[in-house]
């Protein structure tokens, strides 16, 4: 019987299994005597085991088979150490380097014959060798598979399955069209507008009302959680500090949260540097927590929450923390920045010195960190898709790092306004809200244009000089303002005109504007024109 055509469904269920044991292994190792858990680790070596059986990938099933004795071993009372748990690790590592032979055409066979006698010559308080690592030569998998498929489930009724798979290149196609769908309706909409006909119009919102049906169930099906990325963080958090001879508790909240997978693709590798920093710079070793009067074992949690159209994630942990003083000395004395610009910096913005390329406060280059490109990353992925990035951090007590980024970045509400005669967009989730003001409502405190918002004094900027574009305040008695949060304090825009606000479906910029910081794509409006979608936080 041919069985290649189910080579694409073994492939994705087997890395699931693998998934399962590493998340498992993690898990029972902070508590050796959670009975479901074991339960749930036999059950996945044996379901890999039969799968790989069943497709005459006998190198995966042997394997497999043996992980599943050593579980049987545990479920029978067993007594545990580390050692285990790196024997189960290394287990699901060499099955994984196997799947991804597969899938790239190879026999996926590998050599496990040393780890299999490690596996049968277990007993508790003898350390395994390292595993050997080169035996299967694969680049390491992403944190999203490109080739992911959507929908892992095929129940069936009367043998028709209920799910289906679809590749994700044409999911992608689904949300482009879309998008450019969205585009004629405006145009169609501009078009109309010198039209009596009712029955035209009443089409028209009748064609808006399904193409934002249409929209919203392409995206729920575009969306997943940000667990298929977190899920590979314990294990990292677990293996790093072992190697640095740390001990950290990681916990994980609301990573069931859906976002775009276009943005999990790039997110993970900013959470991945925090972490590692977290771990190598934040938290102190066993001895050094003590002699603070803090408990041996650091915390270091992930959680994550809905704000709207944006997601944040606060990375939090409670190691020695950051000084912002000896972060900005640190920064002039290596040159990143003038001693005369330091001396105006708020905390916050010396904290966020560290995103600096190539600045560190590390005293040497180790394998973990040190070269002063992690924090620079996180940064600049976080611009690239309209997100943020804020720091918080006390000497002694732990650093909070915050992240913003949207559900999605392919078709967003914007508000549309005019400055120096061009129109350009503003996402709506930046927008606090938009008002119109006096002229003489403005004052002027040590330099800075300000106005009064419900009893706050806020700074009042002008778009124009954000983005360096000529801009004046134009006739009338009142002046246009939208509120946004720049650095962490809200401030007033000022703009020539407030048209609205729209849905557009963004198109990203390729080089050079791609570069310039303070855009984040471009839109098409109905009658043709396009438009620049800002990133304020970050604009000028």
């Amino acid at each position: 019987m041919d069985m290649s055509q189910y080579y694409g469904l073994f492939i994705s269920e087997a890395r699931e299994h693998v998934r399962k044991i590493g998340e498992s292994a993690v898990q029972l190792e902070a508590d050796p005597t959670d009975r479901p858990t074991i339960d749930a680790l036999f059950r996945s070596a044996h379901s890999l085991k039969g799968m790989a059986a069943s497709m005459s990938f006998t190198a995966i099933a042997d394997l497999a088979h043996k992980m599943e004795d050593l579980m049987a071993r545990i479920r029978n009372g067993l007594p545990v150490d580390s050692s285990l748990f790196d024997l189960l690790l290394a287990g699901a590592d060499r099955i994984g380097a196997m799947i991804d032979d597969l899938e790239s055409g190879g026999s996926g066979r590998g050599d496990s014959a040393a780890l299999i006698a490690r596996m049968l010559a277990y007993s508790p308080g003898e350390q395994p060798a390292p595993p050997d690592r080169e035996v299967v030569e694969t680049s390491p998998p992403s944190l999203v598979p490109p080739g992911e498929p959507v929908g892992t489930t095929a129940g069936e009724e009367w043998g028709v399955p209920k799910t289906v798979r679809v590749k994700t290149d044409t999911l992608d196609s689904f949300v482009t069209t879309t998008g450019e769908l969205i585009t004629v309706k405006h145009r169609l909409a501009l078009l109309a507008g010198s039209c009596r006909e009712g029955g035209l119009h009443e089409a028209l919102r009748d064609l808006g009302r399904h193409l934002r049906a249409l929209h919203d169930q392409v995206m729920a099906v575009r969306l997943l959680p940000l667990s298929a990325i977190a899920e590979r963080l314990p294990r990292m958090v677990r293996d790093l500090s072992r190697q640095l001879g740390k001990e950290v508790s990681f916990t994980m909240q609301g990573v069931d949260m859906e976002l775009d997978r276009s943005i999990l693709d790039l997110l993970g590798e900013p959470l991945v540097h925090i972490l590692r920093n977290c771990i190598d710079h934040g938290i102190e070793p066993p001895p050094a927590r003590g002699a603070a009067g803090k408990p041996a074992v650091g915390r270091l949690s992930l959680s994550v929450a809905r704000r709207k159209d944006q997601v944040e994630i606060e990375i939090a942990d409670d190691g020695r923390g950051m000084d912002p003083g000896a972060i900005c000395a640190a920064a002039v004395a290596r040159g990143v920045i003038s001693g005369e610009k330091a001396a105006g910096l708020t905390s916050h913005e010396k904290l966020m010195l560290v995103c600096q390329p190539g600045f560190s406060t590390a005293p040497a280059v180790t394998d973990v960190s040190g070269r002063g490109v992690g924090m620079d990353v996180v940064k600049h992925t976080l611009q690239s898709l309209g997100g943020s990035l804020a720091i918080r951090s006390e000497p002694g007590r732990g650093s909070t790092f915050l992240l913003k980024v949207p559900v999605t970045i392919a078709i967003i509400n914007v508000l549309l306004v005019v400055v120096g005669g061009m129109t350009v967009a503003v996402p709506l989730t930046a927008v606090i809200r938009t008002l119109e003001i006096r002229r003489d409502e403005r004052g002027n405190v040590d330099g800075e244009e300000i106005f009064f918002l419900d009893g706050e004094e806020l700074p009042l900027l002008t778009l124009g000089g954000l983005l360096n574009i000529p801009g004046g305040d134009g006739p009338g008695d009142t002046l246009a303002v939208f509120v946004a949060e720049i650095g962490g304090r809200r401030v007033g825009i000022q703009v020539d005109r407030l048209l609205g606000h729209q849905e557009v479906f963004v198109k990203p910029l390729g080089r050079p504007l791609s570069a310039l910081p303070g855009l984040n794509g471009a839109a098409i409006l109905g009658d043709g024109q396009i438009v620049f979608i800002l990133d304020i936080v970050h604009a000028g």
